[in-house]
């Protein structure tokens, strides 16, 4: 019913968050780190929302008002029922580190700064955000990258699991068996 989601910050509704597709909007909210449950309330023919802005600032008729409106008005919360996530890059199995690193690597908006953001996001546990931020920028200590650093002698950079291939980043999380 949305009391563990942040209005302006996860993305629930469409693929972005909110606060990105309504740019101008989210700069003149009051209430930047409120849950989706406090944003709207329940009222006569159904439920309603109301995103509070600035007092000097009229909104009526602008196109990101408009925009949020519409989009916001096909939303209703549900008495009873609790927030959850879901992973889409796997619905069946749902999260796997193996998926993970599959989309990060062969994601071809890298640079996309929206990825950047939700790495460091508040509600992920840091050491999931430090173990993607090294996978970004190869920076697993795999034996491949140790023995390039020359930590490791370059014939010891066989894969751990005993599979004979060279131990990288994407062998051990896509690749190896073990």
């Amino acid at each position: 019913m949305g009391r563990d989601t942040l209005f302006w910050y996860d993305k629930w509704v469409g693929d972005i968050p909110l606060r990105i597709k309504f740019l101008r909007l989210f700069d003149l909210a009051v209430e930047k780190d409120a849950k989706v449950e406090l944003m709207g309330r329940r009222g006569l023919g159904g439920w309603w929302w109301g995103v509070s802005v600035e007092a000097s600032v009229v909104c009526v008729g602008g196109r990101e008002c408009d925009g949020c409106s519409l989009l916001l008005n096909k939303i209703v919360l549900q008495d009873g029922v609790q927030d959850s996530w879901r992973w889409f890059l796997d619905l069946v199995y749902g999260y796997s580190m193996r998926e993970s690193y599959r989309f990060i690597t062969n994601n071809d908006d890298m640079l996309d700064r929206t990825l950047v953001d939700d790495v460091w996001h508040k509600t992920i546990p840091s050491k999931v955000s430090v173990l993607v931020w090294r996978l970004l920028r190869n920076r697993v200590p795999t034996k491949d990258n140790l023995s390039h650093r020359g930590v490791l002698a370059p014939n010891d950079t066989a894969c751990v699991g005993g599979c004979g291939a060279t131990e990288t980043a994407q062998h051990l999380f896509l690749h190896c068996n073990i």
